[in-house]
């Protein structure tokens, strides 16, 4: 019974030590924990985000200061509660020859018609490179004997002879002041067309090929001026058309002065308007690709140029699609 008592009493105090030596380990462990200076400055990494550019209806109200936000447009212009009415070009080819239908034509657009001056416009601008006689068609239909499509092209040529007979060259080359007179007076359909016509095409069918070299920069330059300023007031009247060839032009540096920054908000603007998501699609492609070239300063005037013009596209309340 004694034996039993000392190891008893031993046993006791090794358990003892044992208890004591571990609160001593876990003390100092906790101390140790609280003091590391890992844990004082290890933090979660810094993660670098990259904001690619959005269309416009997907933006907030951020700070402009960073260059990877866009500003968005002013409250209440993308959200506007008047749709934009869809419009439709006047039909401009007549039934049977033109020569049918000129002189009723031309009267109407002679009592301020709007529509019929673009008609008449048209109809000329189309008959104006089309055989004149019948010795000018037998040389356009064996300059096109040998295309791939020339039955497509030799038929298109025979129905475009046909249309157009009766109509002289003088006639013909009337169309320009059609087209003018109509764009002029508001004719959205005719300012479009003029993303069509080139500066050598006005020269050329106007007679101004023979000028001094002076006189034909001068007139030349006058009609790129005249061209632009016609679709920059059918782009504001919601014309695609417009919109699309005034970003073409600025892209390709034709019309100078910041052109990239006013390329991409023609193109943002492009995306605000279209119902085609095809296009949508291709003008946000032009826009992401566009926008890592663009400064900061050039990105806020770009959103000027969307806020200025998308404001005027709702008051107008029309849209021409492409």
């Amino acid at each position: 019974m004694k034996i039993n008592n000392k190891n008893l009493g031993v046993l006791l105090c090794l358990c003892l030590a044992l208890i004591l030596l571990l609160i001593a380990l876990n003390y100092s462990n906790g101390r140790l924990s609280h003091s590391s200076p890992l844990n004082s400055v290890v933090k979660e990494p810094n993660t670098l985000k990259t904001t690619p550019p959005l269309s416009l209806k997907q933006k907030t109200l951020d700070d402009l200061s960073d260059k990877n936000t866009i500003a968005p447009l002013e409250k209440g212009i993308q959200d506007q509660n008047n749709q934009l009415a869809v419009m439709a070009i006047p039909r401009w080819k007549q039934q049977g020859q033109l020569k049918t239908h000129l002189v009723q034509l031309k009267n109407k657009a002679g009592k301020g018609d709007i529509d019929a001056k673009y008609i008449v416009a048209a109809n000329l601008r189309y008959c104006f490179t089309a055989p004149i006689d019948d010795f000018a068609l037998q040389a356009k239909l064996e300059a096109i004997a040998d295309y791939t499509d020339a039955g497509e092209a030799i038929d298109a040529t025979l129905e475009r002879f046909d249309y157009c007979s009766g109509i002289n060259q003088e006639q013909r080359r009337e169309f320009y002041l059609y087209f003018y007179d109509a764009a002029q007076n508001g004719s959205v359909a005719a300012q479009q067309t003029f993303a069509d016509i080139t500066a050598e095409f006005y020269m050329q069918s106007q007679g101004f090929k023979t000028q001094n070299r002076d006189e034909y920069i001068k007139k030349r330059d006058a009609f790129k001026l005249q061209k632009i300023a016609f679709l920059e007031q059918a782009a504001q009247h919601g014309s695609e058309k417009a919109l699309m060839k005034l970003s073409a032009l600025y892209h390709s540096q034709q019309i100078s002065g910041n052109s990239l920054a006013k390329s991409y908000a023609l193109n943002r603007l492009m995306m605000e308007i279209t119902e085609n998501g095809e296009l949508y699609n291709r003008y946000a492609w032009f826009e992401q690709r566009l926008y890592p070239q663009l400064s900061q300063a050039e990105l806020s005037e770009a959103n000027t140029i969307v806020n200025d013009w998308l404001a005027n596209i709702y008051q107008n309340g029309s849209l021409y699609p492409y």
